[in-house]
C-alpha cells in the first residue's frame, strides 16, 4: 500500500463515521483493517505519518465507547465536525483550534467532573490532528 491509498481510506473512514459506519464495532473493524495495511507503506516517513493518523483514529474509536451524556454527545459532535479531512491544512488547523475552544466551553459547563474530563480528553485528538498538520505539506 502506498501512503496515498492509506490516506484515502483514512479519509473515507472519517467521512463514513456516523453515516455509513454507525456502529462502534464497524468502526473498529475499519480501523483495524487500515492498521494491518499501514506496515506495508514503503517510505519510512509516510509509514510514521500513517501511524500517527492511526492514533487519532484510535482516539475516535475510544470516544465512541465513552458513555453518552448530553455533554459528551455535544463535545463529540464538535470533534467529529472538526476532524474531517476537508479543506486546506490552514483551514483544518483553524477548525481544530476553534473546536478545542468550543470543547473547553462545553466541558466547563459539564454537570460532573467526570463528564468535564471526558470532554476535555477529546482535545487530545484535536491536538494530534494539529501536530500532523504542522508537519507541513508532506503531512497532508
Amino acid at each position: 500500500m502506498d501512503y496515498g491509498e492509506f490516506d484515502a481510506e483514512r479519509r473515507r473512514i472519517v467521512r463514513a463515521w456516523g453515516t455509513e459506519i454507525t456502529d462502534t464495532d464497524q468502526l473498529v473493524a475499519a480501523v483495524e483493517r487500515l492498521r494491518a495495511q499501514a506496515p506495508t507503506i514503503a517510505d519510512d516517513a509516510d509509514r510514521a505519518k500513517a501511524m500517527r493518523y492511526l492514533t487519532t483514529l484510535d482516539d475516535l474509536v475510544e470516544e465512541t465507547r465513552t458513555p453518552e451524556s448530553p455533554t459528551i454527545r455535544q463535545a463529540s459532535d464538535v470533534l467529529l465536525r472538526a476532524s474531517g479531512p476537508e479543506g486546506t491544512p490552514a483551514e483544518r488547523r483553524a477548525r481544530a483550534e476553534a473546536a478545542m475552544a468550543e470543547i473547553a466551553r462545553i466541558a466547563a459547563a459539564a454537570p460532573t467532573v467526570g463528564e468535564r474530563d471526558a470532554a476535555l480528553e477529546m482535545n487530545g485528538t484535536l491536538m494530534s490532528i494539529i501536530a500532523v498538520i504542522d508537519l507541513g505539506p508532506a503531512a497532508d
